[in-house]
Order: structure tokens, then C-alpha cells, then sequence
């Protein structure tokens, strides 16, 4: 039987970054608040998909993964500007609970 490989995960600012469709849910997944993206629109351009428009959601992750009570939420433009304003917001609602 092969050895499980030890898997990578992409972070940013040293958080995980798992990816499930269009929903990208970023922060650790037994804190208090998690943060979920959500690729509504997107485009492509020349191979690449490009999102267009992300909502931006801090949620409480006390029960089942993306179903909790909605914290903070906006809307941005392109993935990089949501993830860093929603990195902030989660960092602020970490450190406030």
C-alpha cells in the first residue's frame, strides 16, 4: 500500500485557503469566524477564468461549514481586493470575540 502524501495547503498571510467550486473559504476552521468568498461572476481571459465580482462574507463557524450567522459582508470587484479587505475583517472579528 503507498504512503498518503502529505498535502499542501495554499495559504495566505499564514492562513489556509480551501477552494470548494466557487466558494473559497479562507481562515482556520476551528476559530470563532471564518471568512467565505463567493465567485458570483467571471470572465475569461486569453486560458484564464477571472473572477468579476466576489461577495464577501465573515461568518460564524460555530456550526456546519458556511451555514453560520453572517458577521460583515460586502461585495468587491476582483478576488485579490476581497480577500484583503475580508482578511482584516476577520482578523478584527478574531481579536473582538
Amino acid at each position: 500500500m503507498a504512503a498518503a502524501k502529505k498535502r499542501k495547503l495554499l495559504t495566505y498571510k499564514g492562513k489556509p485557503l480551501l477552494r470548494c467550486g466557487n466558494r473559497v473559504y479562507y481562515g482556520y476552521l476551528d476559530d470563532k469566524y471564518i471568512l467565505v468568498l463567493d465567485v458570483v461572476e467571471s470572465e475569461k481571459l486569453k486560458d484564464i477564468e477571472v473572477s468579476k465580482k466576489v461577495i464577501i462574507q465573515v461568518m460564524d463557524n460555530t456550526g456546519e461549514l458556511g451555514k453560520g450567522s453572517v458577521f460583515r459582508k460586502a461585495e468587491r470587484s476582483d478576488l485579490y481586493s476581497a480577500i484583503d479587505i475580508g482578511e482584516w475583517w476577520l482578523k478584527q472579528a478574531i481579536q473582538n470575540a
